[in-house]
């Protein structure tokens, strides 16, 4: 039997990874949260199947505390954000209880740090697949799929879009604002370069109701990982966009006064981060803000290559509820490494660890479904 522990399991990404982890019908999950009530809640509702379910309550600074939870369970989902802040703090808490490991860490500084330390955590007992959301890890799984088709690939064009109507969370207000913050990485030319975030503007087709949106380059860990799996790739570029459009040029104008950094700053005789502040604010006026966009977010893939000596361009897109796409996404690897006997100790990013056809297979059971389009040229 596998014990799955969900951090941060009755909030907005969690609680969808929870249900998620119910509707599968495995044995056993345990809720992990700092939020007690909400904790209390989600149990009572889930509760009654075949799965095994209880809460505990969790704070990710306190260390013993940590520790004492995981070492419960034999798989850890960790959905805490920002994960710039949280990232290595669960993973060193779940690499010394010697468990396994699945997030959605989508901060690109925070996957490069753990990076770093990828023969370390090659010598440990842990299996650590990082990434395993929405965007990071259906993307990347997609990914995946189109350089597996094709007999060479060259370039690799990611997009998402995002609306403050389909989130609740404080965490992904913190992540979009570091995102759009300073210079971001991207894949360019077979090397990792900083980039200007919000530059660069590319109009993407997504699905409807959200339709072509113009993008804008952000900070992200899918031009990080995916060169390391996929070989032979020039370019991996990843850009997002938030919906209505006015939200875009809102944020853009928070970080050109700098705003959306993580910088203290003194009120009175208080000092706070300039970025945490702003993240509360938005979060306590999010009605507002969630005036004119739409329910669902959306992702879109382009990989770009040869086959049959012919250039090749396979897109993937789909919508959905953030959560569905996020917590569902974070289930379904979590469940795939615990039944994965063959997958070594180590650190894995979706691309490298996920067979796409398995998740897509189980994202379509879910009725989230993956557009496939082929374009083929003469060249």
């Amino acid at each position: 039997m596998t014990v799955f522990l969900v951090l941060g399991g009755a909030g907005d990404m969690g609680s969808a990874a929870v249900r998620d982890l119910v509707f599968s019908g495995v044995e056993r999950v345990i809720v992990g949260d700092f939020n007690k009530v909400a904790m209390e809640k989600l149990v009572e509702r889930v509760k009654g199947g075949d799965t095994e379910i209880e809460g505990t309550y969790v704070n990710v600074n306190d260390k013993k505390n940590l520790i004492d939870a995981i070492v419960q369970s034999d798989l850890v989902i960790n959905t805490v954000g920002p994960f710039y802040k949280y990232e290595n703090t669960v993973v060193d808490a779940t690499m010394e209880a010697g468990k396994d490991y699945v997030d959605i860490c989508d901060d690109h500084d925070a996957t490069l740090r753990v990076l770093e330390r990828e023969k370390e955590i090659a010598k440990g007992k842990s299996r650590i697949l990082i990434g395993m959301g929405w965007t990071p890890g259906i993307t990347n799984v997609l990914a995946r799929a189109g350089y597996d088709s094709l007999e060479a690939t060259t370039d690799i064009n990611i997009g998402w879009s995002g609306s403050a109507a389909d989130a609740s969370g404080i965490a992904v207000i913190s992540h979009v604002f570091h995102a759009v913050t300073g210079e971001v990485p991207m894949y360019l030319d077979g090397k990792l370069e900083y980039v200007p975030a919000r530059q660069f503007k590319r109009e993407i087709d997504f699905p409807e109701p959200i339709s072509r949106l113009e993008t804008y380059f952000v900070g992200h860990p899918e031009p990080i990982t995916i060169p390391r799996y996929l070989k032979g790739v020039n370019n991996v570029t990843l850009r997002g966009a938030l919906t209505p459009d006015w939200q875009n040029h809102l944020v853009s104008q928070f970080a050109d006064i700098g705003l959306t950094e993580d910088k203290v700053v003194k009120v009175g005789n208080v000092e706070v981060s300039s970025r945490d502040f702003l993240a509360s604010f938005v979060h306590q006026t999010m009605e507002q803000f969630k005036s004119g966009g739409v329910e669902v977010s959306g992702f879109w893939v382009e990989v770009i290559g040869q086959k049959d000596g012919k250039k090749t361009t396979i897109e993937f897109s789909g919508a959905d509820k953030m959560q569905k796409l996020t917590g569902w996404s974070a289930s379904i690897g979590a469940q795939d490494i615990s039944r994965n006997k063959n997958l070594r100790p180590g650190l894995y990013a979706p691309e490298g660890a996920i067979d796409p056809s398995f998740f897509i297979a189980e994202l379509k059971r879910r009725n989230i479904s993956v557009k496939r389009t082929v374009k083929i040229e003469d060249n």
